[in-house]
């Protein structure tokens, strides 16, 4: 079995090597927990270590703010892009525009029409075309949507979210790349999309004695041997290390 190396300190160990490719994967958390982060460094590694360009959705996220954030951990997303190495596609602002001005022209109030029309746009079969575009162009083999939520959120009920994430899951698959999905807990239809995940990775911060800890643990990866203790892990400035031989005390 083919697999991809994620380059994160510790978490490879706990995944027998890495993600199978070609698969989905949920990376589940709150606010806060790094699932950004997580998946960025994904697509970094996969491009700037193991020549795997990368595609990103973002959906909520401005572009540039990232890239500068991202930055901090010595990350040159910009250099990547220069080279086709990575596409960071700000999807939402593409089709909106700036979230300040939409709202300044009360685009989302008493302009029912062009806020649906807008709302046609950003449906999971047009975010494909967008990924499979950019895919083709550079010939990726990564690929974050960061946050799946959003889409899921304008769907009208339980089943269609579940049917349109199903269509997604299956055009990926046959795309031939290894998806990040990004699901924020708690929100919209996120338990069923994670049904439908090859895996879940499940990032987890809590206080304990007046400090914030964080966990990882691999929920579940359909076809491989992984690790099923809540790890520590730390966010670096390096990015993400996970301590493979110690365990977070429940």
């Amino acid at each position: 079995m083919e697999k991809l190396k994620t380059g994160m300190p510790g978490l490879d160990e706990l995944i027998d090597g890495g993600l199978p490719a070609g698969g989905i994967y949920g990376i589940v958390g709150s606010s806060g927990t790094g699932k950004s982060i997580f998946s960025i460094e994904f697509l970094y590694n996969g491009a700037e270590n193991y020549n795997e360009p990368g595609v990103c959705i973002i959906l909520e996220e401005d572009k540039d703010r990232m890239i500068a954030n991202m930055r901090e951990f010595g990350w040159d997303l910009k250099r990547l892009e220069d080279a086709s190495k990575l596409r960071i596609i700000p999807y939402t602002k593409s089709i909106v525009g700036d979230v300040e001005a939409t709202f300044d022209k009360g685009i989302f109030f008493g302009q029912g029409k062009r806020m649906e029309s807008m709302r046609q746009y950003l449906t999971v079969d047009s975010i494909y075309r967008e990924i499979e575009q950019s895919c083709k162009s550079i010939g990726a083999k990564r690929v974050v949507i960061d946050p799946l939520t959003s889409i899921m959120l304008l769907t009208d009920n339980q089943i269609t979210s579940r049917i349109q994430f199903l269509w997604l899951v299956q055009k990926l698959r046959r795309l031939n790349v290894t998806t990040l999905a990004v699901i924020e807990e708690g929100i919209g239809y996120g338990q069923d999309i994670l049904f439908l995940c090859d895996g879940i990775v499940n990032l987890i911060r809590r206080e304990k004695d007046g400090m914030y800890e964080r966990g990882i643990v691999i929920e579940k990866i359909r076809g491989s041997a992984h690790d099923t203790s809540i790890r520590p892990f730390k966010i670096t400035k390096d990015g993400i290390k996970v301590y493979p031989r110690e365990v977070v005390i429940r």
